[in-house]
């Protein structure tokens, strides 16, 4: 199971891209300023009779002719490449890049300016080698200057440092070219040049989380035993006091008159399933805590790797989304060789956005789960919606394991495995939305937009409550 598509055309041919309304066209040539210039002059060179201006109009015309001609045939024949050794990553990793520029043509190409959009998160070891892009602080453009004679070949090798997980588009490219008299260019963007580079979150040993390193899920002691899976009946037997009712088999029971058991296939598979909270801050109006976010996606890597390097069958849900999706995923559980490149691939592309509450979430996604397997809950804060829904996992017969990664101990809970992994970092301290009521409406500078709009939204809410008599 891949998440994403890592091929890309290794050539584009820059003449059948679309171009960008610059200055190759007629119009252009027509509205240019050097003509509009050599008409006048022609006007009066005629009514005073000059015939040296004449010849000065002639040279400038045929200049502005030529160099018309030249930039409308400068990006034809053009190939740009960019070549990567691989394409999945771990933080703080250089690696080197080649980037190809080929003039198929005989006509000479006297200036090129390449703007590649670039994610500084992957840009290049040297930080001033990328401007920031105004719109976007997390974005930049790789730029590169060349001069190609008549079918020849540019190589460039730039050095690229992965700074954070995540999943970063490369490109479009702009391509920027024209005459040598630089009266006219023309301009390319390259639409369907995009490269992804997956930058995975990094693994760590369970002693450097804190974690004990033998048998961290507490299935050491229970090596051997034979889990009953619900799904396979291999027969029935006659009820016995410590049965389930949710075992018994009704309809023999009617047909024999007796009370009657399923036997469920044994198996002896240790099945282990990642839970993670996306959410990162209890009150959703204080938005997203991207440290915790980050942890936490390293604490589930390191999880995942240590499982299934030690005989589990791991898999993971998540109550968030993938990059450019809005649906919550699921990686069902599995030992192939494939199955940790999958875990990882989802953790470096998990969004901020939360779509539903963690408590409701594993109730819906419960039933979906394997019968014996060990449910691994992380998540950075708790709550009584959580608490009361592992109690009523664990009295439906759920293994659980919960790893608390806030401040705050998770409180114990009898019969859960409980582990506390607090964030090294501080909480950020926001503002309290009741605060607006009191006359301090005024935000900090350094919240992002997300988090100012629901802060925002929280305070209209509190107003609305208090205006209405029922308090928040």
């Amino acid at each position: 199971m891949g998440f994403f598509d890592f091929e890309s055309a290794e050539r584009a041919e820059l003449s059948t891209q679309p171009i960008q309304g610059r200055g190759d066209t007629l119009r252009a040539l027509l509205d240019h300023r050097w003509l509009n210039f050599a008409i006048i002059i022609f006007f009066i060179a005629v009514i005073g009779q000059i015939t040296e201006l004449l010849a000065v109009v002639a040279f400038m015309l045929i200049i502005v002719f030529v160099a018309w001609l030249w930039s409308r045939s400068s990006l034809r024949g053009l190939v740009y490449v960019r070549r990567f050794p691989y394409r999945r990553f771990f933080p703080d990793e250089q690696f080197d890049i080649q980037i190809t520029v080929e003039n198929r043509k005989l006509l000479p190409i006297s200036w090129l300016q390449v703007e590649d959009e670039w994610p500084v998160h992957v840009g290049p070891a040297n930080d001033a080698a990328i401007p920031i892009s105004e719109d976007d602080p997390d974005q930049g453009y790789l730029i590169n200057t060349y001069s190609l004679r008549w079918y020849e070949r540019i190589r460039r090798h730039v050095t690229l440092e992965t700074r954070q997980r995540g999943v970063f588009v490369i490109g479009p490219a702009h391509l920027l070219s024209g005459d040598p008299f630089s009266l006219f260019d023309r301009k390319i963007k390259l639409e369907d040049r995009h490269e992804v580079v997956v930058v995975y979150p990094r693994i760590k040993s369970l002693p450097e989380l804190g974690l004990p390193l033998k048998d961290p899920f507490g299935d050491h002691r229970v090596q051997r035993r034979l889990f009953e899976d619900p799904n396979r009946t291999m027969g029935i037997r006659d009820y016995a006091p410590h049965d389930s009712f949710r075992h018994v088999h009704w309809k023999a029971t009617a047909h024999t008159g007796a009370l009657k058991t399923r036997v469920y296939e044994p198996t002896r598979s240790l099945r282990t399933v990642l839970c993670l909270n996306v959410a990162t801050f209890e009150r959703y109006w204080r938005g997203v805590w991207p440290a915790m976010l980050e942890y936490e996606m390293e604490v589930a890597a390191s999880l995942a790797s240590w499982g299934l390097a030690n005989g589990h069958s791991v898999g993971m849900i998540a109550n968030g989304t993938l990059a450019h999706a809005d649906q919550p995923f699921r990686i069902p559980p599995g030992r192939n060789a494939d199955q940790l490149t999958n875990i990882l691939q989802a953790l470096a592309a998990v969004s901020y956005f939360v779509s539903s509450n963690f408590d409701r979430f594993l109730i819906e996604e419960s039933p979906r789960l394997p019968w014996g397997a060990t449910l691994v809950l992380i998540t950075p804060f708790m709550n009584e919606a959580i608490a009361a829904t592992i109690l009523r996992l664990r009295d439906s017969g759920r293994r659980l394991v919960l790893i608390g990664l806030g401040k705050q101990e998770p409180p114990p809970i009898p019969g859960v495995l409980t582990y506390h992994l607090p964030i090294a970092g501080d909480e950020p301290q926001l503002p309290d939305p009741d605060d607006a009521a009191n006359g301090e409406a005024e935000l900090p500078e350094n919240l992002t937009p997300r988090q100012r709009y629901l802060l925002r939204r929280a305070r209209e809410e509190a107003d609305h409550a208090a205006e209405s008599g029922n308090p928040a």
